[in-house]
């Protein structure tokens, strides 16, 4: 699998928890389950092909910069997007913070379009508006509309135990809802007898 996009976003990832975990699973490709990448197909519409690339914990500004990459003349790359928030001037395309999806799958499609499968999950905790407005607003920036990245197609998906409730986002980036106008949500199943440590305070 040769594609510049991909190849930019192997060449960022330096999560060394991906590498310790390929080495400690034997599994040095960061190989999917056959049936996990079926299930994933049918939830964005597209088959997903058994050449990809796979990353976890993938940081927001290594997405934008891959991308920034595949521009031979940087003059010519999506303008740099500046958000003016309480006076401030903040940077969402590159933010410099360590902001990121939990799971990244890059393929390309027969037409040699390169998809962008981004999956935010949550075990114990929950989704909250504040931090998917967070998310979202760094896609807009990231992403653009669908002409700004003509060859690539991202796509938003969550995952939890159970599925999410009242998750609302303001101005969503184009591709961040399905057709029913709603996060795309597919199970995490964690088992059960999971206990939780508290403290208690007298």
């Amino acid at each position: 699998m040769s594609n510049s996009l991909i190849d930019n976003l192997k060449s960022f990832n330096r999560k060394e928890r991906f590498y310790l975990i390929c080495q400690m699973l034997g599994n040095p490709e960061f190989r999917m389950d056959d049936n996990q990448l079926d299930e994933i197909s049918k939830l964005i519409g597209f088959t997903i092909p058994r050449k990809y690339f796979a990353a976890m914990d993938y940081h927001l500004d290594w997405i934008y910069a891959s991308l920034y990459l595949t521009k031979n003349n940087t003059a010519s790359c999506v303008e740099r997007n500046f958000t003016e928030e309480n006076g401030t001037a903040i940077d969402y395309q590159i933010s410099g913070t360590q902001e990121d999806v939990d799971f990244l799958l890059a393929f390309v499609d027969e037409k040699q379009i390169t998809h962008l499968v981004m999956i935010e999950a949550k075990g114990d905790s929950y989704f909250s508006n504040g931090q998917l407005d967070s998310k979202n607003k760094r896609f807009m920036a990231i992403f653009g509309n669908e002409n700004t990245w003509l060859n690539v197609r991202p796509h938003f998906l969550i995952c939890s135990p159970k599925e999410p409730q009242k998750i609302s986002i303001e101005e969503p980036a184009y591709f961040i809802f399905n057709k029913k106008s709603e996060l795309t949500w597919f199970p995490l199943k964690m088992g059960d007898g999971k206990n939780k440590v508290t403290r208690e305070f007298r």
